[in-house]
Formats: C-alpha cells, structure tokens, sequence
C-alpha cells in the first residue's frame, strides 16, 4: 500500500528534480514592493513577539492539507512565504534573518550578541528543559512576521476584492505539518505542496502566475560562502532533502523522503501516543537528554529530522540535506511546519498535564546565550525573542499560555473560560478522544476499544462494564489482554549525540528489524521486517571546517535518549500465530532470537552488533486499557525486561 501510495510522488518529484534546475522568481505585482516592505520589517515593532490586544481574536493554526482547502488564506500563506524569502537576507526579519536565529550563522540578532566563549554556537536550546518553550516563542515571532506581510499583500488586491482578501488576511495563522496522523487515502505522509514541484501556481492580484515554490526549498540571495565555508553548504545556493549528490548540482529526493517518513509513520504515531498517555513528568517529556523514562517531544522530533534531512536509507549520497543537521536546518522551509507540529504537541500535552512544568536543571549543552552548567527555570530568558520594546525578554511562564499570542489548536478549542476543576477536566477529555482518534490505531487500547463497541458495551457510572470484563473477544485480542490490562514493548535507546567509537562518527539514527536488515542501506525502509527507526539530531562535522566541528563541542559528551516502540510489530505476530501473546514468557524470548539493531553513522557507515555509546534495553510496561474514547491508557512503571547493549 505504501508503494501504491508515492508511486505519483515518485513521478512528480522526478520531473520536480529536473525542473529545479529552472529559475523561478517571487511574484510580480506590477510595481517594486520592496521598499514597503523593507519598511515594514525594519519597524522596531517587528522584532518584539507581540502578545495580542485585550479583545483580539484567537484563531486556529491548520493542519497545512486542512488550509489548502481554504483557498483564499492558502493564496496568502503562498504568496507571503515568497515574499519573505525574496525579502533582502540583511534584515533580521527576512527568512534568512529568521532562520539564522536557529544556527548558523552565528550572528547576533538584533544586538542580542553571544556569551563569551560560544560565539560559534546558535540560539536554540536543544537537549535542555527550554526546548519546547524556546521554539514556541520562535514560532510566535515568525508567524508575526509573515501574518504582516500576508496583511500587506490582502491590500494589494484591486478593490471590489480587498475586502475578501483582507478577511482571508484575519483568518491567517501558520500551519502545522503532522507527520503522525493517517494522510488522506493514496496519500504520502509528506504533502505534495511541500515535496512535488519547485514551482507552483498562484492566483494574486494580478491573475495566475508561476512562482518558485516556498515550500520545496529556499534558495540563497546571495549564498554566504564566508559563514558557510564548509563543504558542501557553501556550494548548495539552495535547500535539499535526500540530496543526490556532495556537488553544486545537487538534487532533492522528495520521494525517497516520502518512503522514509512512510514507513516510520506507525512507530512515530505510537510514541506520540505514548508520550500523550505514559509521561507526565516535564522534564522527561520536554528533553532528549532527561530521564529514565526514554523518549520525549525533542527526541521524537529529532527522527523527523533525520528522516527528512534524508540521513541513512535509500539516499543516493551518504549526505544529509540540510534538516538533517543542528545549525543548517531552520533554512529548509519545512522546519516551520514541523517546529508547529511540535508545539502543538506541547499545547495538547499541558491540557492533559496542566499542572506540569518547567523545573530548574543545569543546561547540559551551550548556545549562542546560554552556558553549559548553566542553571535553567521557567524564569530563563528566551534569547533573543524581546517580549517588549525595552529589551526584555520572554521566558517559559510568559509563553505558557499559547493563547496569548492569538492562535490555538482544533484539538483546544473548547479552551475553558475559566480554569474551574470541572472545566479543565472537560477539555481535557476532549482532547483526549482526538488523542485516540488520531494516534492510538497502532496500539492495543485501539483494539480494546473496538472490542468494546463490537460488543455493544455501555459505560457504567464506575466507567467498568457492569459484567465485568467478560465480554465477547476475538481470537486476536484474548492473546492481546489478560481482563483490561496488555503489556507494552519499546526499545529503549541512548547514544551520544555526537561521536561514536571515539572516531568522530557520530550516528544518524539507530534502525531495528525482526531478523537481518537488507544488505544494503537503501533497501532498509521498504523491507517487510523493518520495525523502527530513532533519529538522532546533531550538528555536521568531519567536512573539513572549524566552523561545523566547532558547533559539534556544544554537544560533546550529551548522551541522548529515545525509543523504538515494538508493541504493533508484535501484534502482528500475535495475528500471524507467530507469538502466542505478549506476555513477558513469550515476547522475551521471542524478542531476544529475533530483534537486531543497527546504527547508521553520519557518513553512511553500517555499524552493526553492540556499538560503543549506545545502550539499548527492552523495556516493558504493563498497561490498563481505556474503557471510552475519553480516556487514554494509564501505564504502570516500565521494568527491564533485558538488555540488548
């Protein structure tokens, strides 16, 4: 199905690698915008993330397949995505601007200049509590940016339509990209607005014109080969995911990327439901590198990284793009929408967990601001993000509440209007059935549910059926559940986030399978045994630059933190008569003659048997299965059940 699925992908983004090679410019709309905006993005305003005014609207921030179908706004989003990327890199609100606060180059934004000693560092806080919040106040400042400009662009329309344009303008927020969720039938995961074509047509003020598409790849107005002096980056004028090859003619492989993100689709929607329904601690939840617990919101973020960076699989060149690494990724136009995907995670995970938030820790790594030791709290300034025109700064209790910043997420709302016990308790059940709906069909709870309903089951006031638990099962799920409960099975990973070996290797993802992998890398993603893929995020090295090693030192010695879950795997087995349940006497042994790992290094290496810097333990949980579509799976504490490194 999966083949069936990106076999129009693979076609389209064929014919896209060989158009890339045609130039296409920002829209013309019969006179220089360039001076206005340059005005309007060079307003001291533009640089403080403004909290909306007492009365403003709060508007939902879209799935990006769910705003395409709102013509008007997509038009918008389209067109004023152009324009800020066609917008001179010199200003600090231009995309280059914007994408620069993240990495490279490692400039100071707006007078928010480095701590000394980590002037080769970049703002964001990776591997740290602040992780999650840092990125919601970046994604506040640029959806601002690109709200003002989408705002501009409504007033250009002739009159007997502004007025349209500038409601469509109202409407605006950015959308989210969801990687996790089931995409439309003989749909790849990734969108064709994003992977399919280097251009796409738009109808703006002055009719239907072809433009370089916003949303395949940024292109560099000029390339600065003095910041990006290492190899390849300072021959790539442009983004690339899956790149073909090292060389300035360089190609995308959308498709290949397609396949990786395919096929892990069901390990990612079960750690998002995981990690919805088994943490609520927020440290664990918020960072890579915290926790016995394993996984968390950066770590599965880190995966997507890897796997649209293009890093390991099926790539024709052992070269990530550009989301594959630390300092280059915020560059490729889709980090925004997956750095939205990630805040909405964090916006739904606090309804379930309200209570839940930032503690102090010691920063285990450095940025452009921060120093490695350094103590880090709900207090900690969010550089350079300026919550006012006097040079303060947000922190994580200013941007608790994502509301204040005018936008919410469909799952949210039902957002209480006040924060009485009965209402948030409300909301949170809400929130819950979207939880299940769209993350939970690759775990037993699904199964459990879906039992209940064959069975005409009614919810009593104790939330039990009133027999008990002797309901009519099939054959599958009395192998699954022992009365209400199941066991869980993840492989629970940790590995150094830079080198492996003490080579410098540093590993790009660690791959698991039911038996050998395919001999070859590239056949990993598509082979039927393939069960995981963990991605570790990182920054280059080893190209021959200073500047890419001596990012890499602000995460020497980090050991992160991730999992592979295998419980729907196994479940397959159980369906197959190949496992009699997924008990601990059947799953151990069956886990310790048949589950092998695999560690792909960043320069395409196969690093097979127990690697020195990473450790994996199988880990399993026993679990109590929901009795509604308001509830979510409640997890006792997970124990080891062995040790595979």
């Amino acid at each position: 199905m999966v083949r069936l699925r990106l076999s129009h992908l693979v076609s389209i983004t064929s014919l896209a690698n060989i158009l890339s090679l045609a130039q296409y410019a920002a829209y013309d709309y019969g006179f220089d915008v360039h001076d206005r905006v340059k005005r309007q993005l060079a307003r001291r305003s533009e640089l403080v993330v403004q909290a909306k005014t007492s009365g403003g609207n709060i508007v939902v921030r879209q799935e990006i397949r769910q705003l395409e179908k709102d013509r008007d706004v997509w038009k918008l989003y389209l067109l004023g995505l152009s324009m800020l990327q066609f917008t001179d890199q010199e200003s600090p609100t231009s995309y280059y601007g914007l994408a620069g606060i993240h990495g490279m180059p490692h400039v100071a934004w707006s007078g928010v200049g480095p701590v000394q000693g980590n002037e080769d560092a970049g703002y964001c806080t990776h591997s740290s509590v602040l992780f999650p919040t840092w990125h919601r106040a970046y994604m506040a400042l640029y959806e601002q940016v690109l709200h003002g400009l989408v705002r501009t662009i409504a007033s250009f329309w002739p009159e007997s339509e502004r007025r349209r344009y500038e409601a469509a303008a109202r409407r605006f927020r950015i959308p989210y990209w969801d990687w996790a969720t089931s995409p439309p039938s003989d749909e790849s995961v990734l969108p064709m607005s994003i992977g399919g074509s280097p251009f796409v047509d738009v109808d703006g003020p002055r009719g239907v014109q072809r433009i370089a598409n916003p949303l395949f790849s940024y292109k560099f107005r000029p390339l600065d080969t003095k910041a990006f002096r290492s190899g390849p980056w300072n021959t790539w004028n442009r983004t690339l995911r899956g790149p073909s090859n090292i060389g300035p003619d360089a190609q995308s492989n959308n498709s290949q990327v397609a396949i990786n993100l395919d096929q892990n689709r069901a390990s990612l929607a079960q750690r998002l439901y995981n990690l919805f329904s088994g943490y609520d601690n927020y440290t664990t939840f918020s960072s890579d590198a915290f926790g016995p617990q394993a996984d968390s919101i950066e770590s599965i973020h880190d995966t997507i990284h890897g796997l649209v960076g293009g890093f390991g699989p099926g790539q024709a060149s052992s070269q990530a793009g550009h989301m594959g690494y630390l300092q280059w990724s915020a560059f490729d136009p889709i980090f925004f929408l997956h750095h939205t995907m990630v805040d909405r995670i964090l916006a739904i995970w606090q309804t379930l967990h309200p209570t839940a938030w930032v503690t102090p820790s010691r920063s285990l790594t450095s940025s452009y601001t921060i120093r490695k030791g350094q103590v880090l709290s709900s207090n900690t300034a969010l550089t350079p993000f300026f919550s006012h025109e006097n040079g303060s700064f947000w922190d994580s209790d200013g941007v608790r509440d994502h509301t204040k910043f005018g936008y919410t997420y469909a799952e949210l709302l039902q957002r209480p209007s006040v924060s009485s016990n009965l209402a948030v308790t409300a909301q949170a059940r809400t929130v819950k059935q979207a939880v299940n709906r769209m993350y939970g069909s690759f775990s037993p709870a699904s199964v459990f549910l879906k039992e209940l309903r064959a069975s005409g089951f009614k919810k009593t006031s104790s939330g039990r059926a009133a027999t008990g638990h002797n309901f009519p099962r099939s054959t599958v799920a009395n192998k699954i559940f022992v009365g209400d409960r199941y066991h869980e099975w993840t492989a629970n990973v940790r590995v150094g986030k830079q080198a492996l070996r003490g080579e410098g290797v540093g590993a790009s993802s660690v791959n698991f399978f039911f038996g050998d992998a395919p001999r070859e890398p590239r056949e990993w993603m598509t082979a039927s045994n393939h069960v995981g893929t963990m991605g570790v995020f990182a920054s280059a090295g080893g190209y021959g630059s200073s500047t890419s090693t001596s990012q890499g030192r602000h995460h020497h010695g980090v050991a992160v933190s991730g999992t592979v879950p295998l419980t729907a795997a196994l479940m397959e087995k159980v369906a197959a008569g190949e496992l009699a349940s997924l008990q601990s006497r059947d799953v151990q042994p069956y886990l310790k003659g048949s589950l092998k790992g695999f560690v792909l290094g960043r320069k395409g290496e196969v690093l097979t048997g127990c690697v020195e810097g990473v450790k994996v333990e199988i880990v399993s949980a026993e679990v109590t299965a929901p009795w509604s579509e308001e509830e979510l799976p409640r997890w006792d504490e997970g124990k080891v059940s062995f040790e595979m490194c």
